[in-house]
């Protein structure tokens, strides 16, 4: 498409993104630097938040703006909340008005959670809308509430937003397959309207990190160490409660477990011996000859980056079947059990991930941005 300025995106973001510190802040920042890379002029609009770091954005090619939302503040500070953050923070009056730039301005306005679906509603149909589902939020949200009123009072309320996105959506982008049939099963969405864009990986960064790693030596009472890397969120929050106490109980003289990333603060109290925690670490930091990537997840949606971020890694990989939702072609270098055979897999010998280089070039961010870019392009010429 020829065009005599760059594309103009706006990307409506529910939450801070510097530092990336989890998986749906990788996917927003690492498309956004891809796009930008591409020539599109990409601006990120993200509540404030005292986490946010100001001199990363000032590092981006794309622009960061944020909405001193207060409120917002709130779920944030109510740690044992009975209602998960994606339905909290689906309340917020006065949210529009204190957007920092019109969104009439762009030619393509990307909502990436149903919380905002509101400030879509009054766009002229010459800005089209596109959903950036990370997850189906509805099931997202549903793994997160504890069954009973609660449940069906979040659940009901982001159905009715997501479905009301979708529905104002010239577009919508899924995480994975299974998102997208799931959304087509909950909201009817027309095959046309609906395209599968993955998450990704930047190997260039991977290799770069491996490069300069300070590698932690394993200890040499154990033959084997297992990694588990992930966001303080709930569905890696069960993982990390399973290997303390499921998986490590029966391997404590043969497998060494270290948890890294924001996940490892979930735990309270005595660990185990043979469990290390380091919520600052890198999975580049334990790699090596002995390590595996562990992926023990049951719930959520979307897909897990950790499955890429540990097979760039050269690691063998154990993961559950839903762990692997999104990457069934990665599926040969990839050891699938149940969770209740982790321990034993983990006594076998796991292959090394020979060949996956290749395979992961489909999935760098430089790709995905070309394929969301596609949607873009044409969008726009329609409106």
């Amino acid at each position: 498409m020829s065009r005599s300025r760059p594309l103009r995106l706006v990307q409506i973001v529910p939450y801070p993104i510097l530092p990336t510190v989890s998986g749906g802040k990788v996917r927003i920042v690492q498309l956004a630097r891809a796009l930008c890379k591409l020539g599109v002029d990409v601006t990120i609009v993200a509540p404030y938040h005292v986490t946010q770091r100001r001199a990363l954005a000032e590092l981006e090619p794309f622009t960061l703006l944020e909405v001193p939302y207060a409120p917002f503040l709130l779920p944030f500070l109510i740690v044992d909340r009975p209602f998960p953050w994606g339905a909290l923070v689906s309340f917020h009056p006065g949210y529009r008005a204190l957007l920092p730039v019109s969104l009439e301005s762009f030619d393509v306005c990307q909502i990436d959670h149903p919380a905002f679906t509101d400030l879509g509603r009054n766009l002229p149909s010459s800005v089209p809308i596109v959903y950036g589902s990370q997850n189906v939020e509805f099931d997202y949200v549903s793994s997160e509430s504890r069954p009973g009123l609660v449940r069906r009072m979040a659940g009901g309320r982001v159905r009715a937003l997501e479905a009301e996105l979708i529905a104002r959506s010239a577009h919508v982008l899924a995480c994975t397959d299974a998102d997208r049939n799931r959304f087509r099963d909950l909201y009817g969405v027309a095959r046309e309207r609906i395209c599968v864009l993955p998450n990704g990986i930047d190997l260039a960064a991977v290799d770069a990190a491996r490069a300069k790693r300070r590698p932690v030596p394993r200890d040499p009472n154990f033959p084997r160490r297992a990694i588990f890397a992930g966001s303080d969120v709930v569905h890696n929050r069960t993982a990390v409660a399973a290997i303390l106490t499921q998986i490590a109980p029966a391997l404590e003289d043969q497998v060494e477990f270290v948890i890294v990333g924001p996940c490892a603060r979930s735990v309270r109290g005595q660990t185990r011996a043979n469990v290390r925690l380091d919520p600052h670490g890198d999975v580049a930091d334990y790699a090596g000859i002995g390590s595996v990537g562990l992926n023990p997840v049951m719930a959520g949606s979307g897909s897990s980056l950790k499955i890429l971020h540990y097979l760039a890694c050269d690691l063998p990989v154990l993961s559950t079947p839903f762990g692997m939702r999104g990457f069934v072609d990665l599926a040969p270098w990839v050891v699938t059990a149940e969770l209740d055979d982790f321990a034993a897999a983990l006594l076998r010998e796991l292959p090394a991930p020979r060949g996956v280089r290749q395979q992961l070039a489909r999935y760098e961010w430089s790709a995905v941005a070309e394929r969301a870019l596609e949607v873009y392009e044409t969008l726009v010429r329609r409106a």
